[in-house]
Order: C-alpha cells, then structure tokens, then sequence
C-alpha cells in the first residue's frame, strides 16, 4: 500500500507539473509572441498531436498491461520477448507514419509546412518512447524525475532565446526537442532490466488487432477533446474560444491529480486476480469519487473570487463557464477508473472503444448544433454532455464484470457528503479583505467539513485512511 500511494503522489505531482507550465509560460509568449504566431502554433500542434496517436499505437495502454502482466508471471523470457517485440511494433508504424509525414510536407507543402517539419523531433521522440515499460513495471519515479528535468530545462531555454514574434519557429523547434530528448533518457537503464535484445514483433497479429480497436478511440478522444475549439471558433469570435478554453485550466489541473490514480492502478489490475482486481476497482472508484467531489465543491465556491483575481477582470463573463465545467472533475476521471483502468486491465478493448467513438459523434452532432447558438455557454454545455454520456456507457458496458452492489455500495453518501458541503460552502460569507487569503481561508473551511463529515459517515475509504494514517504515526515514532 505504502508504494501504491508513493507511486500515485509521484504521478500526481508530475500531471499537476504539466499542466502548470503552460500557465507558467502562456503570458509570456502571449506577449513576445502574440495572437498570430500563437494560434499557427495551436493549429500545428493539434494536427501533431492527431498524428502523434498513429505513432505511439496505442502502447500507453497495450505496453503497460502487458509488461504487467508478463513480470507478474516471472518468465524473464517472455518479459523481454514482450518488451522488444512491441517496441518493434511501435518503432515500425511510427516510421510508416513519419515518412508519410514528410512526403505530404515536402511534395504538398500545406501551409505552415516549415513549422511542420520543425514538429519532427517530437514525432520522432513518439516514436522511440518506452515509458510506459517503465509505466508496467511500476518504476513511476523514474519516468517522472527525468522528464520533469528535461520539461524544466525548455521552460529556461524558452526564457532564454524566444523574444519577438519571429521566434515561433524556435520555440517550436525548442518544444519538439524537449520531447525527443525526454524520451531518450529512459534507454540509459533499459538493458538492466532487458538485457537480451529479441528481433522479432511480439505476437505480430493479435498485437495488431488491439492497436487497431485502441487506436481508434484514441481519435475520437482527439474529437471531442481537441476539435470542440476550432469548431466554436467558426460560428464566433476568439474571446468566445478563449472564454471556453481558459476555463478549463483549473479543472484540467485537478484531473491531471485525479487521473494519477488509474495511471498507478491499471497495471496493478492487470497483473492481478480477479478477486484483487475487485478490490483495486472498489478502492480505486472511492478515492476517485471522494477526490473528485472535494477538489469540485472548492472550485465551484470560489469560481466568483477566483476568475477575476487569477485571469483579469476582462475574464469575468467566464465565470458560469468555470462553474459548469468543474462537473468534469468527477465525470472524466470517475469513467477512466472503468474504462483506463479496469476495462482495459481485463482486455476488454471493444468495451473500452465504444464510449468514446459514441462521445466522438454526439459531440460534432451537438457542437454543430449548439455552438452556433449559445456559443461558449453551448459549447461547455456540449463537452459535459458528452462527457456524462461517455462516463455512464463506461460504467454500464462493463458492468457483466465487476459486482456493482458492492462497489456503489457507499456512493449514495457521498453525494449527500458533497451536497452539504457545497451549501454551506457557496452560502458562507467573504469574510477577509485581501481575495486571496479569503479563498484560501474558504477553501481550507470547506475541506475541514468535507473531511469531517467523511471521517464519521462510516465509509469503508474511511476505514482505510485512519488505518493508513494509524501505520504512518506507529512508524514515525520508532
């Protein structure tokens, strides 16, 4: 359990990581750079990170079960077999990938082809990324540690060297080698774990198949995650874009803390019986669950404070977005406990694939038809329909497998913990001047409630975390 929690604060602070240095950088290359030469980049970047899916085929998910799966069992043979043999697979459809890349830059030469073929590094770091063996056999630090330096070392050179809005490509050029190079670094210790390289593609067909059914969702995540932007910016102007893309900043923060969770978990499961795999989902659900509806309630009570102090008084219509849109604190991350890590864990890849390629429809369906209307509003409205959607089919379509009496045995109560807590958190007064301070002093509130009302609502997590908390006190005291 111990290394459970180590593992998940690892990942937690490295997603929390992630998503902190846009906010680190974003107004300063808003400033050196401007709108222009920042919206190429977000064209670019989004067309990349749709190629990227074809070139890392889908081993975050098939690589890191199925290392599990082949340590659990013991057989250094097959561990290695299994190891090169997918990373053959990779390496393969990524240069397939690549090199049609560059024939479409060069013979077509679509615009902003120069900045494409400044995003080949980062292709090329896809394609010899291995961190998700890493990922199967659970060394979380190691992945996290190495590529937190090499992120950090690009935020110093973008400082350093982008100045003026000509500077895109470098910038560009300075972000697509930080992938390249932060995927490198995880060769370095490779051959300590698989000594013996094997030259041939690891169960060639049925590995084939399970990238096909993976990849796809994968594409249709891309649509309803990536394409709901451009598709708003058709029908109205950038500050509608804006208003919607800034207020998911926040919330994308907490998830990237909350979806630690299945990234630890998933090979966890998939190396584990079924008994334990219902343990794991149950355990896993609750603390998502939990997590998940705190982080919310403290969002959604200090929306009204927090956009004007932390975005600018211009950003004040953005209010109700920000407020909406933390539903997606515990729809997102509540659906990939059943899909990221329990669906995928029992190699129920159709079951995985088919919420989100329903998502993926009913998404274009609704931002077609909405976003014209309400703009921003519609289009937040959109993307916490389809994530609703999405969630419950995950939930259901899986549900033959796991003994849902017990696992939603609590659930109930949670929600009538969080609903307390939110009413008496949005009715509590500002009682300190200084915004800040007084969000901070809310917060800290309104977390104390939750917190004591979880602690004697007897739920089974509450048992768990005293228990926890009980062993890390004997510890400290020997």
């Amino acid at each position: 359990m111990r290394k459970l929690f180590k593992d998940f604060f690892y990942n937690a602070i490295y997603q929390v990581f992630l998503v902190i240095i846009p906010l680190i950088t974003a107004p300063y290359l808003s400033r050196v750079l401007g709108p222009g030469p920042l919206g190429i980049n977000s064209s670019v970047n989004f067309t990349i990170q749709f190629i990227m899916v074809f070139c890392a085929s889908a081993m975050g998910q098939i690589g890191t079960r199925t290392i599990a799966r082949a340590r659990a069992a013991k057989n250094q043979s097959e561990f290695e077999s299994a190891f090169w043999g997918l990373w053959l697979i990779q390496v393969t459809l990524s240069a397939i990938t690549i090199v049609l890349f560059i024939t479409v830059c060069l013979v077509f030469k679509p615009k902003y082809y120069i900045y494409f073929l400044l995003q080949l590094p980062f292709l090329l770091g896809t394609m010899i990324d291995i961190s998700w063996f890493f990922q199967g056999i659970a060394e979380f630090g190691k992945v996290v540690v190495r590529n937190t330096i090499i992120k950090l070392f690009s935020v110093v050179l973008i400082f350093i060297f982008v100045h003026r809005p000509e500077d895109l490509g470098l910038y560009m050029l300075i972000m697509s080698m930080g992938n390249l190079l932060g995927n490198s670094v995880f060769w370095l210790q490779i051959r300590k774990y698989v000594p013996h390289f094997v030259g041939h593609y690891y169960h060639f067909k049925a590995s084939i198949v399970m990238i096909a059914t993976l990849i796809l969702p994968q594409v249709a995540t891309q649509v309803y995650t990536s394409l709901d932007k451009p598709i708003l910016g058709l029908f109205h102007s950038t500050t509608q874009v804006s208003y919607y893309d800034q207020s998911q900043r926040i919330a994308n923060i907490i998830l990237g803390v909350i979806t630690s969770i299945t990234i630890v978990m998933m090979p966890k499961m998939a190396a584990s019986s079924e008994k334990n795999q219902q343990l794991f989902l149950k355990k896993s659900y609750e603390t998502t669950l939990a997590l998940g509806l705190a982080f919310m309630i403290t969002v959604m009570c200090n929306t009204n404070q927090f956009v004007p102090w932390f975005f600018g008084e211009k950003f004040i219509p953005m209010e109700h977005l920000m407020f909406l849109i933390s539903f997606s604190i515990i729809l997102i991350p509540i659906g990939g406990v059943f899909s990221n890590q329990f669906a995928l864990a029992i190699r129920k890849d159709k079951e995985f694939a088919i919420p989100l390629l329903i998502g993926a429809i009913l998404s274009l369906i609704l931002n077609f038809t909405i976003d014209p209307i309400l703009g921003a509003l519609g289009a937040t409205i959109n993307i916490l329909t389809v994530e609703a959607v999405v969630c419950l089919l995950r939930i259901w379509i899986v549900r033959e497998y796991y003994d849902a009496r017990y696992i939603f045995k609590d659930t109930p109560k949670y929600f009538i913990l969080a609903a307390i807590t939110f009413i008496i958190g949005f009715l509590m007064p500002n009682l300190i001047p200084n915004v800040f301070i007084n969000m901070v002093f809310k917060s800290i509130l309104i977390l104390a409630i939750y917190i004591g009302l979880f602690l004697l609502g007897r739920f089974e997590l509450a048992t768990d975390v005293k228990q926890i908390a009980r062993n890390m006190i004997n510890r400290g005291r020997k």
